[in-house]
């Protein structure tokens, strides 16, 4: 070898994903066989990173959207193991899930997630294509004043003030009694809200994580 075959410029190695935890924008992935229809045996392209701050680093958590032509879908790796995907769902479809006083108990400023009430939730009618999104049953679990950022903050700190782009929100969330599904409501400042069914499913359910094809330099 020559000496200035030392300072040539080698190859970037090729990047492997083994863990939705390392998702970036581009990136695919595969479900296997799924209860819910949108998903089963479906690809997904990550299209958008996001994060909420609920107090901190240590507390942040980090989304994906996935991409679909006519739903609004997200996946949090909750641990290791399992992972979180959500629906985002309109009112007029979880009113027909749910009974709309038990909603409004969660979402009235006076009695609910402001005062953290535990409110429960039960299931009223499952519409068709919802079927693997929600349960018979829920109770909240949490509720904490948050703040979202359009931005990925796993490989760097959160802004230290306000004012750096950030939605403040109160986020509230609901278990069923088999932890296998959930409710959440992102109540913004102003009073726009989302509302997302979740469900809690292993990590073997994703078949397949493809990286983004890597711009030749």
């Amino acid at each position: 070898m020559g000496l200035l075959d030392r300072f040539k410029d080698k190859p970037t190695p090729a990047r492997v994903l083994e863990h939705p935890r390392d998702l970036l924008l581009g990136d695919m992935l595969d479900f296997a066989l799924m209860e819910q229809q949108a998903l089963n045996n479906k690809s997904f392209q990550v299209t958008k990173i996001w994060t909420v701050d609920l107090g901190g680093d240590s507390l942040s958590r980090t989304y994906f959207q996935l991409k679909d032509a006519d739903k609004r879908i997200r996946l949090r790796v909750f641990d290791d193991d399992i992972l979180e995907i959500a629906l985002e769902v309109t009112p007029d479809i979880l009113l027909e899930a749910f009974d709309e006083d038990d909603i409004y108990d969660i979402l009235d400023s006076e009695s609910g997630v402001n005062h953290h009430v535990a409110s429960t939730v039960e299931l009223n009618d499952l519409p068709t294509d919802l079927q693997g999104w929600v349960a018979k049953n829920y109770r909240q679990e949490g509720f904490e004043l948050a703040y979202r950022y359009n931005d990925d903050f796993r490989h760097k700190s959160l802004p230290q003030y306000t004012g750096a782009g950030e939605q403040g929100c109160d986020l509230a969330w609901l278990i069923s009694d088999d932890r296998k599904h959930g409710l959440e409501f992102c109540v913004f400042d102003g009073g726009r809200t989302e509302a997302y069914l979740c469900c809690y499913i292993p990590l073997r359910k994703i078949e397949a994580l493809w990286p983004a094809k890597q711009e030749e330099e």
